[in-house]
């Protein structure tokens, strides 16, 4: 609960595999289903966010609405910066908030060595492997960047693994490569990286359902066979 606000998290498993996915946003589901299928053919976890709300969650408090990014929500700076986006915010939010990003965070479970996944889907032309590029919008959250002229820039990876870069560049996707000290936007990966984890954004258009399907399956094989 988010004040009076009811927020689901639902948590799929199915044993073979140790990858864990995690879906954030509610409005994002083409990723959902490409994660079902490599849970029903391999394997793994996935935590998905469910509350109808679309891309933001919501603090609700006497009939007044107060949303937050949830990939914005794993560190005190982004959380702050998410909600007063929107809001004037208060301690009471920023408590709730950070309360139930610990919360995730427990179901996650991240160790190291075990890769989180995050899903994410886009819209046309929104967000891009470009954006990624020097002096784009995130220019600085990356070091490195791989664009695949046959493929969709709408559907890329992002990972803070440089062998992970290399082997999906080298199978000609479009993928950035995280920078060595990324600013703090309180993304889970933001969370994952100062762990010292495995992270990877798997990001596709949305109905992209083969491509992100495809896209999975080349990163499980790589993540076996290391």
């Amino acid at each position: 609960m988010l004040a009076d606000e009811k927020i689901w998290v639902h948590v799929y498993e199915r044993p073979g595999s140790e990858l864990v996915f995690v879906n954030l946003h509610d409005n994002e589901n083409t990723c959902v289903e490409a994660a079902m299928l490599f849970l029903a053919s391999h394997g793994g976890r996935l935590i998905e966010l469910r509350h109808g709300r679309g891309r933001e969650v919501v603090i609700r408090r006497a009939g007044r609405m107060y949303p937050f990014d949830p990939n914005r929500m794993f560190s005190i700076k982004g959380l702050r910066k998410s909600l007063a986006h929107f809001n004037d915010i208060s301690d009471d939010d920023l408590d709730l908030a950070s309360g139930f990003a610990s919360e995730v965070i427990d179901l996650i479970a991240p160790t190291k060595g075990i890769p989180v996944i995050a899903i994410h889907n886009n819209s046309p032309g929104k967000l891009t492997i470009r954006d990624f590029m020097p002096g784009e919008w995130y220019g600085p959250d990356a070091q490195a960047v791989h664009t695949a002229p046959n493929r969709d820039p709408d559907d890329f990876f992002f990972t803070n693994s440089t062998w992970l870069y290399e082997s999906l560049a080298g199978l000609d996707h479009n993928v950035a490569l995280m920078a060595e000290r990324p600013p703090d936007h309180g993304t889970l990966g933001n969370y994952i990286n100062n762990l010292g984890g495995l992270y990877i954004i798997v990001e596709a258009e949305h109905g992209h359902i083969q491509e992100q399907t495809l896209m999975l399956e080349d990163l499980g094989s790589l993540l076996r066979n290391r």
